[in-house]
């Protein structure tokens, strides 16, 4: 079965922030990346994307916008990359996944992700539609890109 899931990029456009969070646990432990998680039975994507966010920092998103698709065949995973401009709450995040942080826009520490989220964020943050394949090996390092 398909493995889908979302990614939130979440942008403060009046402070040029993003919301971004570290992971305490699981296969991205220690990395730093956007809110996001696995699609649920019988969900769309985009309800995926505000529930996933909420969870995962409290803050409500409205009118998540579709700007990319990354396939991780290997690991047999898909992400749905949305971003939005449109949030309200606080930040209460689950501490005991992640630490939720805001960072200005000519900050964000890509050196602390994954290979693939470096090469790819950077063009979507720059408002670029990415879609593209990684192909990964069994300790996690890109192997192969193709752009779809």
């Amino acid at each position: 079965m398909k493995k889908e899931a979302s990614l939130s990029i979440i942008e403060d456009v009046a402070n040029q922030k993003f919301l971004m969070i570290r992971h305490h646990r699981g296969i991205n432990e220690g990395c730093v990346n956007f809110p996001g998680g696995k699609k649920e039975p019988g969900e769309t994507m985009e309800e995926c994307v505000v529930r996933e966010t909420y969870e995962e920092t409290g803050l409500k998103i409205e009118n998540p916008v579709k700007v990319g698709y990354i396939e991780f065949p290997t690991k047999n995973f898909y992400v749905h990359v949305f971003k939005s401009t449109c949030f309200s709450g606080t930040i209460n995040e689950k501490k005991d996944e992640v630490n939720a942080f805001w960072v200005e826009k000519d900050k964000i520490p890509y050196e602390q992700m994954r290979e693939a989220d470096q090469n790819f964020l950077p063009e979507i943050i720059a408002g670029k539609y990415v879609k593209r394949q990684f192909i990964y090996d069994d300790d996690f390092h890109v192997i192969g890109i193709i752009d779809l």
